[in-house]
């Protein structure tokens, strides 16, 4: 197994790359916790080789999910007793599929959209565990919320419910139309201290035709590309003012907001289960809690926009893998990051990060719920504009995804290739494509055997002034298409050519481009639609 290490990313400003890199072998980590989380963070994520692919490299288990009918059986009361699982409520099913009508009729029902069928009931069982892993049954005295986010007015009944004994929880779905997923979200207080949480979504069985939305909101980029993109936020405060604020970069290759322990606001739920974020680029591992909050994001006219509440990592410890030779402790752990890149997922022990209900820019909410916002957002070099409408999406060749068959509500990667056009035959290879933003760099995937004569250098790069192509989409009619000549530092890269081309020895076809495209495309992600667009500047 090919194992490549890469020197320590930028560690001044904390900038430790995205979860899709080359990723190491499972390995003991420096500390008991570390060395409990560390294997699975690293399976979870890809790491199970290297693997740089923006798949899975490990088959994850499967979510159940059902579809809700009008008849369910409560599942029995469990019995407490102790298990592997710590300050987690599981769902029973895991993710709720709804039998929806894939249109709006606004003629026979402009409040609720048109009816699919009669009003159904729904069942979700959920199983609270304490931080000793017991399972935590619901009082009066210590009942648990349960809370329905991003559900148009009256489709789901009740949107606030709190069990006090039993561990079901009953909604009633209309059948009316939703234009995308529905957050829900449970906790309860743990007597020895802090919360046990959980979230999932409530999905749509039939994928709807596309529908944008009417607002969009324009963050307050304070950088961005070349550079990484920052944008201010804050965690964990519902009422927060410009003053709160700080710097988080975003990341396209990465799911999950992870904030400085020290920086949490105070409307918050947790401590939750004990978890980790893993950068193998730099080495770094950093240590934390769970926590229910939400995130708000400050906006060009200093106004703000929320989240409904989500899990973020609290992170307060920062190790060194000590297999890494390139990595350096930095002098603090307050790594502010906000990955909202889809098909990033981890199914993993001490990873929670698995859902689309984890990408604080799919989750903006408002007096519509949500609902008139189209969960997806466009990066530039101007900025980041958060919701998707019919104006802001003119212009840009679309790719429609395909639904992920893992984890429901997600979609798997777009197609795309790279080609080398100065070697002989230049030789094309074609599978799926990722626009990273949380590295300058990129990444391209093929068994190590198939590499074309004159494409790689001893240390595993695209030897400098190969010529190369990249394109997303179809090769008839790619939505994205450029050319760049390959450099390694300390030469400059030009326009969008990244800083250098590393290979990784893996059988499937990938490339990650790094997030330098944007200096010639502008870039659309819609969760909502399933849809990842391409405009290029100069049009």
């Amino acid at each position: 197994m090919l194992v490549v290490n890469f020197a320590a990313g930028k560690q001044a400003d904390l900038l430790p790359r995205s979860l899709s890199r080359i990723c190491r072998p499972q390995r003991p980590a420096p500390s008991l916790l570390l060395a409990f989380l560390l294997p699975a963070i690293l399976l979870a994520s890809g790491c199970g080789g290297d693997d740089s692919n923006s798949t899975l490299s490990s088959t994850p288990t499967p979510a159940l999910t059902v579809t809700a009918t009008a008849s369910s059986t409560a599942s029995p009361t469990p019995t407490p007793t102790p298990t592997s699982a710590a300050s987690v409520i599981n769902f029973s099913p895991a993710v709720v599929t709804l039998n929806n009508p894939t249109t709006k009729n606004p003629i026979t029902s402009p409040a609720a959209g048109h009816l699919a069928a009669a009003p159904i009931a729904v069942t979700v069982d959920l199983t609270a565990y304490d931080s000793k892993g017991n399972i935590l049954l619901p009082s009066v005295a210590n009942p648990m919320h349960v809370q329905v986010y991003g559900a148009p007015n009256g489709v789901i009944t009740p949107i606030d419910t709190l069990i006090t004994s039993g561990t079901t929880v009953n909604f009633t779905y209309n059948g009316g139309f939703f234009p995308h997923s529905i957050e829900l979200v449970a906790w309860i207080d743990d007597p020895s201290g802090g919360a046990a949480l959980g979230t999932t979504l409530v999905v749509q069985q039939n994928r709807p035709s596309c529908t944008y939305g009417t607002i969009t909101y324009d963050a307050d980029v304070i950088a961005t590309v070349p550079s990484p993109i920052h944008v201010n936020a804050v965690v964990g405060v519902d009422n927060p003012t410009t003053a709160d604020v700080a710097a988080f970069t975003i990341d396209t290759g990465s799911l999950g907001v992870v904030v400085p322990k020290s920086e949490l606001g105070p409307d918050v739920h947790g401590p939750g289960a004990p978890g980790l974020k893993f950068y193998d680029s730099s080495g770094l591992i950093f240590t934390g809690n769970y926590y229910l909050a939400p995130v708000s994001v400050e906006l060009r006219d200093h106004t703000i926009v929320q989240t409904n509440p989500i899990l973020v990592l609290a992170v307060d410890g920062v190790h060194c893998d000590p297999h890494h030779k390139g990595c350096v402790l930095p002098s603090n752990s307050k790594l502010h990051y906000l990955g909202v890149g889809f098909d990033r997922n981890s199914t993993g022990s001490g990873d929670l990060f698995d859902s689309p209900s984890e990408n604080a820019f799919l989750e903006l909410t408002d007096a519509q719920n949500g609902t008139d916002i189209n969960q997806g957002y466009i990066l530039s070099t101007g900025g980041v504009m958060l919701g998707v409408t019919a104006a802001n999406s003119s212009g840009f060749k679309l790719i429609t995804l395909d639904p992920n068959s893992t984890v429901p509500g997600d979609w798997n990667p777009e197609p795309g290739c790279y080609q080398f056009t100065t070697l002989a035959g230049s030789p094309q290879f074609c599978g799926n494509l990722l626009l990273d933003v949380g590295i300058d760099e990129m990444f391209i995937d093929l068994s190590s055997h198939k590499r074309p004569a004159g494409s790689f250098d001893s240390t595993g790069r695209v030897p400098s002034r190969v010529g190369m192509n990249i394109l997303a989409g179809s090769k008839s009619s790619p939505a994205m298409s450029y050319d760049f000549t390959v450099v390694q530092p300390p030469t400059t890269p030009v326009g969008s050519a990244p800083v250098y081309v590393q290979w990784v020895n893996h059988s499937q076809i990938f490339v990650n481009t790094g997030r330098l495209p944007l200096v010639s495309f502008n870039y659309l992600y819609s969760g909502q639609c399933g849809q990842v667009g391409f405009q290029s500047v100069g049009n």
